[in-house]
């Protein structure tokens, strides 16, 4: 309710150019606000301009109502008294003129199109003393005759409108498509130049064309093969679905003879027997007796209080008839003797015992016939779901274990592809450690890049030159690189046999290491009292460690390299 009232007041305040803000709007007095209304009437043309102050009351209300009327404007549902309604537009009422002024504003293009047809639209009020009048009669004709043409003149005007917007839209979509031609024009312009450089374009545009027409072929061919492979798929689920029913029938005529086939046709034709002759005339014949009094329900007229009061006196006396009538039966039959009473009883019981089997197997006909209706759902769902093809029983073990397999080889190429990468990455950290130690190696790969992107036709401004002769680009870096990689191999063949004898001198020097640092931690254990022997001890062994490291250190990082 608050945003609509800060929508009037915004709206308010651009149409009557006043200042009014949410407190000072709902403080306004009743005669104030009957003022706002006919202003906003004013502003929309539904009605003239008036002072509500010196106007009368009645005459006020009546113009209002009659500009409400052109803006075909429509009270809430809660209010359904007319008269109340008028009553509470005089005395200026917040609850009425609000929803109005909202109203107003946010449907405002409707209510300017309903103030202005109204002022040609709606007839005058004559009275049918004047329209008898020969004058007043040819006047109001011709005034109807206007009116009517007014009214196709507005639809007309309506109608070149509509087509005229229709017409900026055709207009701005001709221009976009224009605009956009001459970009797909410009494109295949820069297209044709490009290949007008590429040398044995003819060749190559046929090929492109023959490959493209194999590829529809074969695309043709994969989806004739997806069509053939389903329809073998249907075919070897309705063959494993024909192989079970023969099954079935081979296992239920086992051991069967014609006898047993003979009376299990008896006892079903001795059912549906039963059913057809006594169960289902029943049913037909209650389901008439219903529809029967149902119909008579229906032609009845309608039953009052006292009509109630009389049926239900006569089903008092009927019931205590029926009451007199057993409990004279009852004492009939134990004053005489009655032999056939334990036989009626028994086929009593033998007639509810049938009826009650008769309603359990139509009962369970019925849950089958539902089951059924489930189950084909059920596989219509899981065929939309998972596609044509359902595998079962073989060809579900052969899928899983076809699935097997492939998880095997998935795995075992994920495991080659980890070894490749571990690979790359021990060359990559070669191939640096060897740029650090021969900086013209880097100059070396960067000037063999180039030639081969020189290559490459069509890449600089020289293309055309170097695609008459890519073969001899080609020759020069493969020499290039081969040039390359036999100075590598001479280079690390030479640093090996630099690294051999400095290896097998630093052998012997690591173990006589390993002995003086085993020697010095086992003279570390003695007591206090040995600590001069330890000193004195320990002075070769450290000598000796300091003579040995400038070697080692000289020697690790060659050993290093000749490893990689």
């Amino acid at each position: 309710m608050t945003e609509d009232l800060k929508l009037t007041v915004v709206e308010l305040n651009k149409l009557l150019e006043t200042d009014y803000n949410l407190i000072t709007f709902d403080s306004l007095s009743p005669e104030s606000l009957l003022q706002v209304l006919v202003d906003v009437f004013h502003a929309f043309g539904a009605l003239d301009k008036l002072d509500v102050r010196e106007a009368d009351p009645e005459e006020t209300n009546a113009l209002v109502m009659e500009a409400l009327r052109k803006v075909q404007y429509r009270p809430a549902e809660d209010i359904d008294d007319p008269g109340a309604f008028r009553r509470g537009m005089v005395r200026g009422e917040k609850r009425l003129i609000h929803p109005i002024l909202w109203w107003m504003f946010e449907h405002r293009e409707r209510v300017k199109k309903a103030a202005y047809l109204a002022r040609f639209l709606i007839p005058l009020d004559l009275p049918p003393e004047a329209l008898a009048m020969p004058e007043l009669g040819s006047l109001w004709a011709q005034y109807q005759e206007t009116m009517n043409g007014f009214k196709e003149a507005h639809r007309a005007y309506e109608q070149s409108v509509h087509e005229g917007t229709q017409t900026r839209e055709l207009r701005n979509d001709i221009s976009a498509i224009e605009t956009e031609i001459e970009n797909v024009k410009k494109r295949i312009e820069r297209t044709q130049g490009r290949l007008d450089k590429v040398p044995q374009q003819e060749l190559l545009l046929e090929a492109a064309n023959a490959l493209r027409i194999e590829k529809e072929r074969q695309k043709e061919l994969l989806q004739q093969i997806d069509e053939q492979r389903q329809d073998l798929s249907r075919a070897s689920l309705v063959h494993d679905r024909l192989q079970k029913e023969l099954h079935n029938a081979k296992l239920s005529v086992q051991g069967a003879t014609p006898r047993n086939l003979m009376d299990g046709l008896v006892e079903e034709t001795q059912v549906l027997e039963f059913m057809v002759q006594q169960k289902l005339p029943q049913e037909l014949q209650q389901r008439q007796s219903e529809v029967q009094t149902l119909q008579e329900v229906i032609d009845e007229p309608n039953i009052t209080r006292a009509d109630l009061q009389e049926l239900q006196q006569r089903i008092d006396e009927l019931t205590r008839d029926i009451q007199r009538m057993v409990e004279g039966r009852m004492a009939d039959h134990s004053t005489q003797s009655d032999t056939l009473g334990p036989f009626r009883q028994q086929a009593a019981m033998v007639a509810r015992n049938k009826e009650a089997a008769a309603e359990q197997l139509d009962q369970t006909t019925k849950e089958l016939r539902e089951v059924e209706r489930q189950l084909v759902d059920r596989q219509r769902q899981l065929q939309d779901t998972v596609g044509e093809v359902i595998l079962r029983g073989e060809e579900l073990k052969q899928f899983v274990s076809t699935l097997r397999a492939k998880s095997n080889v998935y795995k075992q190429q994920r495991a080659e592809l980890a070894a490749v990468k571990a690979e790359v990455s021990d060359l990559t950290q070669t191939l640096e450690n060897l740029k650090s130690q021969d900086p013209s190696l880097s100059g070396a790969l960067s000037q063999l890049a180039a030639d081969e992107d020189g290559a490459l036709p069509g890449g600089k401004e020289d293309s055309a030159s170097r695609a008459e002769s890519p073969t001899g680009g080609g020759a020069r870096g493969m020499t290039e690189l081969a040039r390359l990689v036999d100075g590598l191999q001479r280079a690390v063949g030479a640093a090996r046999e630099r690294v051999t004898p400095l290896s097998q001198q630093l052998r012997p020097l690591r173990e006589r290491v390993i002995e003086l640092k085993d020697e010095m931690d086992s003279k570390k254990q003695v007591s206090v009292g040995g600590g001069i022997q330890r000193g004195f001890c320990g002075r070769p062994v450290r000598f000796t460690l300091m003579r040995l490291s400038p070697t080692t250190t000289t020697t690790m990082p060659q050993c290093l390299v000749c490893r990689l």
